[in-house]
């Protein structure tokens, strides 16, 4: 071993002059003090610490921490969700745990301290409650007994025989439907009862596997399923870095992670027929390499390199069986349950039951740093390729509907039940996914950029620059993904809109266009005469966003098949009957003729040029105050236009909403089918990636901060906004072709936002002023921080929903009519009442509702919460440190008011409950944690 070092301190000799002969003047004194710590070091000189010395310095500048953060029910509030509902009991298990370590190492033949590592690992070990409410049929439902159904007014809810329908002769057409007109007649079933006889055998064999009521929050029955159900959550990742510096200029570190997870989903059924989401199993891999090279003082270059790695996979084991046998449902062909989607009750199966992804991004980055003068510059670009190989099928058992309609008196509203439909096994319309193959998707975005951070003079800083981006399309590995091209004549039909593919009949890999994007920025910073405690900021930039690639398979119909099964009449005639199956698949696939997507709702990629596109602007003005107090006031713009929407906000095939004077011809599939731009679809699904939105929001905001002084850290700030758009909400667009209509309050946005956080560190023991002790009592006294934060926020925008939208399934997002005269606030908002009912009405049949998507007057019920921390921190010695926490999220047990019932009926039978608040949630959670720190 003796050799050894001496033959090292040799090789090190060697190095140093061959390092010095190059070295610049001057640096020949430091390569022979190198050599002479590095030989120190190796114990080889006379004044080498011993050896079992030097390991303990290396040793001693590790530095790390261990911790545990631990969550029990037992030390919680029960929710008051759960309390509402009768119980007493939440599940709640975390255990939040891992460590950190980080140092140099001492690596033969490299400097002293040259290197350095650290690693970091978390785990996650949680199993807790998860609470909904749902309405489900009752009992005597079940078994066909509608006699005590009523309407959210309380009468009895006609169900009528669909085998009993027939023309009415006295049906007069010059006027419209109404219960003295009818143009279909159909006779009631005998007291409100389906016969056993004729109850559908495949609706009864999925009933085996649908829960019954467990409780009756009402009204009429309805939320009567209360789902308390454990969700399982483990989680373990690691982080781990590398840095090697090489001489004085460069710097390399090697970064590498990795996570596995799983998700075990909470179960809303103990059966197969559950409607939640598929447990998920993930896991993720990072690698990423840097090297800096600091060619002067002043200029400094970065080069990066990384990959990341993400795969999902959902499903259960339940989701591997022969539905098809077990329900006696003929032409499913899936191995999971099929979805049955239920008007009006939570319905059974999940979308997705049985899916794999995995994303892998490729990046490059290049950037260089160097001053000038005044003038601090950035020169960088970068390449990022990225991969998403999914295997995605929404519904490869099948999903079908159940509306009232085809148990309805025919064109009469408030007649007819979903559930109804669906034990007589009449649905009205159904769709499969059929994916032979997963999808290889691949995209590639090339970027530069140039900044400039320039000091005009002292006190006034101006930054400015621009990106520039190449974005190229989403394109597959194989090109198969396809769309319809609505420009193209389709010659098996003879109309505008036909089914094309990648890489055939002159279209390229990519059906959108590679897009080259300019994004300019620019702010600006100044001290108002010079004044150092005084800021005035500016800013502004413009910015593109590419249109993403996601886990889905859409945009693949042709080498996948969606077939769709449409009804006729969905009042008059079923798309499906349970009991006679799904018809079977029309052809092999892949199958690209062009009228392949015909009679679907086929994928449709926007082709143009749009993308999402945003401006913001800024201003603000900080001061220092006396008592190191920081006071910011400031606004802001932020807008944006092409913005991604979905099917709810996009739908080229949309009709004009003058039709509705065709009244009850609407329901005719076929006349419907005339009045759409390309009648041969049923509609388009547009993936979520249509460029059709646009919103802005203004926005004004105080903030104060109090640097940490006596001990005392605090943060308070306050934001108003107001924020518009023409997308939002979950019910959809009412008018597809006059955008300004649309035009109203963002649903969710909440106008205004509260926070306070805080620090304080109690004045006991050490160097406080109170309790000052030198003996024992010191280490009980000294150490105790209190750390808080307060947060409340306005309500979100109502949104107004019709209980009937008899439109002929032209209008998709119906909105309500304004009573006159009538008062929509009232006095004292509560649960009992949050807003009036009486202001709003039901529109008529075949007619748009005027009020506004949103409403800006009245808001739902705000949100607050609070959590305090008490910690005490305990010296164990010069370099190592104890701290224990303890935290109470939500700890004054505040409970937060849920959303009122926001369904409007006719003023023939409105709905009881429109206003009222059902229940609230919250609980106060208490978590204890434990760190060493070394």
């Amino acid at each position: 071993m003796r050799g050894f070092r001496y033959g090292a301190a040799v090789c090190l000799w060697v190095w140093a002059a061959a390092w010095a002969q190059d070295a610049p003047p001057g640096e020949l004194e430091r390569a022979v003090e190198e050599f002479r710590t590095r030989t120190r070091e190796l114990g080889i000189r006379p004044d080498s610490p011993p050896r079992a010395a030097r390991q303990r310095s290396t040793l001693r500048d590790w530095h790390g921490r261990i911790y545990e953060n631990l969550r029990n029910d037992a030390l919680d509030a029960v929710p008051h969700e759960i309390r509402q509902r009768g119980g007493d009991k939440s599940l709640l298990r975390r255990n939040q745990f891992g460590f950190n370590v980080a140092g140099p190492l001492r690596v033969p033949g490299l400097p002293s301290r040259s290197t350095f590592f650290s690693v970091s690992y978390e785990g996650l070990r949680q199993r807790t409650s998860r609470t909904y409410l749902r309405t489900i049929p009752t009992v005597p439902e079940r078994t066909g007994d509608f006699s005590q159904v009523v309407d959210q007014a309380g009468n009895l809810l006609p169900i009528y025989d669909p085998d009993a329908t027939r023309e009415n002769p006295s049906y007069d057409p010059e006027r419209p439907i109404s219960s003295d007109n009818l143009q279909y007649q159909r006779d009631p079933f005998p007291g409100n009862v389906i016969p056993a006889s004729r109850l559908d055998p495949v609706a009864r064999r999925a009933l085996e596997h649908y829960p019954h009521p467990n409780t009756n929050v009402g009204p009429f029955f309805r939320n009567n399923l209360f789902i308390n159900a454990p969700e399982t959550n483990t989680a373990n990742g690691m982080i781990g870095k590398l840095e090697q510096s090489i001489r004085d200029r460069h710097r390399v570190s090697l970064d590498l992670a990795f996570s596995n997870g799983f998700l075990g989903a909470a179960r809303w059924f103990p059966t197969p027929a559950n409607p939640g989401a598929a447990d998920r199993r993930s896991s993720s891999r990072r690698a990423g390499l840097e090297h800096v090279f600091t060619a002067t003082s002043r200029t400094v270059n970065t080069l990066n390199f990384e990959v990341s790695s993400d795969t999902t996979e959902n499903g259960s084991e339940e989701d591997r069986l022969d539905y098809e046998a077990l329900l006696g449902l003929a032409g499913i062909g899936g191995e999971s349950f099929p979805v049955f989607n239920l008007d009006g009750y939570l319905g059974m199966g999940r979308s997705y039951p049985v899916s794999r992804s995995a994303r892998t991004t490729w990046w490059f980055s290049e950037a260089l740093s160097t001053r000038r003068g005044g003038h601090n510059l950035r020169f960088s670009t970068s390449y990022a390729h990225y991969q998403v190989n999914a295997y995605w099928p929404a519904y490869p058992s099948g999903r079908l509907s159940f509306s009232p309609g085809l148990t309805s008196l025919p064109g009469i509203v408030n007649t007819g039940h979903g559930f109804a439909s669906f034990l007589l096994g009449l649905a009205d319309y159904g769709e499969r996914s059929v994916v032979p193959a997963p999808s290889y998707f691949r995209r590639g975005i090339l970027a530069a950029a140039v900044r400039d951070r320039y000091e005009v003079r002292k006190g006034l800083v101006v930054s400015a620059g621009f990106n520039l981006e190449r974005s190229g399309p989403r394109i597959e590995k194989y090109d198969r993904q396809s769309t319809v091209d609505l420009s193209v004549v389709n010659p098996e039909t003879g109309r505008r809109g036909a089914l094309v593919a990648a890489g055939r009949g002159g279209y390229g890999r990519g059906f959108q266009p590679t897009q080259w994007l300019l994004e300019p920025n620019v702010s600006v910073a100044w001290n108002p005469r010079g004044d150092a405690g005084s800021v005035v900021r500016l800013s502004f930039a413009r910015s593109y966003s590419a249109i993403s690639i996601y886990t889905s398979q859409w945009g693949t119909q042709g080498f996948s098949a969606y077939p769709t099964y449409i009804s006729p009449n969905v009042q008059l005639e079923p798309a499906v009957v349970l009991s006679q199956g799904l018809p079977p698949l029309g052809g092999p696939l892949p199958n690209l003729d062009p009228g392949a997507a015909d009679n679907t709702s086929a994928d449709l990629v926007d082709m143009s040029r749009r993308v999402p596109t945003y401006q913001s602007a800024s201003l603000s003005l900080e001061r220092r105050l006396p008592g190191e107090v920081i006071v910011t006031v400031g606004a802001s713009y932020a807008g944006g236009k092409n913005l991604l929407v979905g099917n709810s906000a996009a739908n080229p095939n949309a009709i004009h909403p003058d039709a509705l004077r065709f009244r009850d011809l609407l329901n005719d599939e076929e006349f419907n089918r005339s009045l759409r731009p390309y009648p041969q679809y049923k509609g388009f699904d547009v993936g979520g990636l249509w460029p059709g939105g646009r919103y802005h929001r203004n926005a004004g905001w105080l903030r104060v901060d109090k640097r940490a002084s006596a001990g005392l850290t605090v943060s308070a700030s306050w934001e108003i906004s107001h924020q518009m758009d023409d997308y939002s909400g979950p019910y959809g667009k009412q008018d597809f072709f006059r955008r300004e209509n649309e035009w109203s309050r963002t649903a969710g946005s909440r106008p205004q936002y509260m926070q306070l956080s805080y620090v304080y560190e109690l004045p006991f023991g050490g160097s406080g002023p109170l309790m000052r002790f030198e003996d024992w009592r010191r280490h009980l006294v000294e150490g105790w921080s209190i750390l808080g934060t307060a947060s409340r926020s306005s309500g979100a925008p109502l949104y107004l929903r019709p209980q009937f939208n008899n439109t002929g399934g032209v209008i998709q997002g119906l909105r309500v009519n304004p009573v006159p005269g009538v008062d929509p606030r009232v006095k004292d908002q509560g649960p009992e009442l949050w807003f009036n009912p009486a202001a709003f009405d039901q529109p008529p049949d075949f007619t748009l509702g005027t009020l506004s998507r949103t409403l800006s007057y009245i808001m739902n019920p705000g949100y607050q919460n609070y959590d305090i921390s008490l910690s005490k921190r305990i010296p164990l010695a010069a370099d190592r440190t104890l701290e224990f926490t303890a935290s109470g999220f939500n700890f004054i047990n505040h409970a937060n008011w849920n959303n009122p019932d926001n369904v409007i009926g006719p003023a023939s039978a409105p709905n009881v409950n429109a206003g009222k608040i059902i229940g609230s949630y919250g609980g106060r959670v208490v978590q204890l944690g434990l760190r060493l720190s070394f």
